[in-house]
């Protein structure tokens, strides 16, 4: 199941939404860790035609951030 960046920019339980100039930037919410990293994976899997991610490691095998960059920013 795909994710869309309009469903990313609703928020989750795992992470809240950061508005940049260039996209946006998801962060953990510290008590949904782990889901958080299933996400982040999961985006790295299914980005390409819609957005791109580049996610920032936690330095303990996970991530506390991603910046989603959409492909036509709107």
């Amino acid at each position: 199941m795909s994710i869309s960046q309009t469903t990313l920019l609703e928020g989750g339980a795992c992470f809240t939404v950061e508005t940049i100039e260039n996209g946006f930037l998801l962060h953990v919410v510290e008590s949904e860790r782990d889901n958080f990293n299933i996400l982040v994976r999961q985006l790295m899997n299914e980005a390409g035609p819609e957005f791109v991610v580049f996610p920032r490691s936690d330095g303990d095998g996970g991530y506390d951030c991603v910046h989603v960059m959409p492909h036509d920013p709107t």
